[in-house]
């Protein structure tokens, strides 16, 4: 982060030099904007998660993600220029100079100097357990990969051995084969709010779509930081999700007032569809949709499908949700396709029975069906869009969707929401998963 912003302010003053406006140091116009300019790179690079060593891991991804750094960063920068009218430079070539040398720093930092800190800096000692003795494949991995900058100090099988390294606070990879998700999660909770854990497991295999996370032969190594849990974080997350909610009502009112004459006139029953919800710790709410089925409809088809989706009774489906279901109408179906079915429940997020980020609140009788460790979903307020219905939604069965819902719940975070909530825009305009 220091050098980006150190690269920041050089690239404005090589760009200011080079266009012939050598008095940026003398002129304050310009070196507030080399620090807005620098505010940007941080907040962008941020947001495009280059600060998190974990993506860090998988060079292909981290040059992709700092390409898209570099192209958002650009894009906010002339947005915010044109919206403070601070762009009047007096060559119209300034923004591509500025483009090209801050993208040629960023790439040479990324390239060579990520690397040379790997060589230089010395190694971090991290303990790698592995209850049931597999790890030659995450060990070569890091042996290959120099600019992890870690060192397996150990490879420890026995658990009593392991919580001494727990205990003393010794970051650890968890790397595991285990095909019973109960104790899976079992033990990588064990580590909750005490050390960092990276966990490896081929149980995962299949998520192949989650950008936080490098991967190894297919199979996500996932990191958990176990953040979210400041006072701080929640009221702001609760301020965004007010302001927020207000803001998505007004400007989707025409939307939902035309979605709401519509069913009126198309079908027979009433406009809102209310469904008791359960939200944060079991607590009950009344969930509101726009009505996107007939009027009478028998409820058992739907019972009967969560709970052979929940125990894994249709595992080979590459859809995990009811295709064509009779039960919706016409006009239902567009609702469902485009989730305006949906927004109706910004007004639960105003009264706080959901955040516009966080799993979805189940049904009582999907609850019934949960085995204890998918019930740590439910540790969190719930909300209108998730890791899960990002990266996963509809198209994974329910442990690993499960499983999406419990890394958010331990690892959520302000850039984490802003990241869904920007993600979820193209996966309603396109209907990833909807149906």
């Amino acid at each position: 982060m220091l050098i980006d912003i150190v690269f920041a302010f050089l690239a404005m003053s090589i760009t200011y030099y080079v266009l012939q406006e050598r008095s940026v140091f003398l002129d304050h116009s310009k070196i507030l904007e080399i620090t807005i300019f620098a505010i940007i790179v941080i907040g962008v690079f941020a947001y495009t998660d280059l600060y998190n060593y974990a993506v860090s891991l998988n060079r292909f991804r981290y040059l992709y993600r700092t390409t898209k750094g570099i192209v958002y960063t650009f894009i906010a920068y002339l947005i915010l220029s044109w919206l403070l009218k601070s762009c009047h430079h007096q060559h119209t070539l300034f923004p591509l100079v500025l483009f090209f040398i801050f993208a040629g720093l960023t790439y040479f930092s990324r390239i060579l100097i990520l690397p040379l800190f790997a060589i230089i800096f010395p190694k971090r000692d991290i303990i790698l357990y592995a209850p049931e003795g597999e790890y030659e494949e995450i060990g070569e991995w890091i042996g290959n990969h120099r600019e992890s900058n870690i060192n397996i100090h150990r490879i420890i099988t026995d658990e009593d051995e392991m919580i001494k390294y727990r205990e003393k606070g010794t970051p650890i990879i968890l790397s595991t084969v285990t095909g019973n998700w109960e104790r899976l999660s079992k033990l990588l909770l064990s580590f909750k709010d005490k050390i960092p854990v990276l966990l490896y497991s081929p149980l995962l295999s299949g998520i192949d779509e989650v950008d936080y996370w490098p991967y190894v032969n297919e199979v996500p190594l996932v990191p958990f930081r176990w953040n979210g849990k400041g006072k701080g974080y929640r009221w702001v997350k609760r301020v965004v999700d007010i302001l927020g909610a207000i803001v998505a009502i007004i400007i989707f009112s025409p939307l939902m007032l035309t979605s709401a004459i519509i069913i009126k006139l198309t079908s027979e029953g009433p406009v809102f569809f209310k469904q008791e919800r359960f939200g944060k710790k079991n607590k009950k709410f009344t969930m509101l949709k726009f009505r996107s089925m007939f009027r009478t409809n028998n409820h058992d088809t739907h019972r009967e499908f969560v709970k052979n989706f929940i125990n894994g009774n249709n595992c080979d489906k590459k859809v995990y949700k009811i295709i064509d279901d009779p039960r919706i109408t016409p006009f239902g179906n567009i609702l469902r396709k485009t989730s305006i079915d949906e927004f109706p429940q910004f007004f639960n997020v105003l009264t706080g029975d959901l955040s516009l980020v966080g799993p979805r609140p189940p049904i009582e009788y999907e609850t019934k069906e949960y085995s204890e460790w998918q019930r740590e979903r439910l540790s969190v307020t719930q909300g209108l869009t998730g890791v899960w219905q990002i990266f996963g939604r509809s198209q994974l069965p329910f442990d690993k969707s499960c499983f999406l819902d419990i890394y958010y719940a331990e690892n959520k975070g302000l850039w984490m929401d802003l990241h869904l909530l920007i993600l979820t825009l193209p996966t309603i305009v396109f209907g990833k998963g909807a149906y």
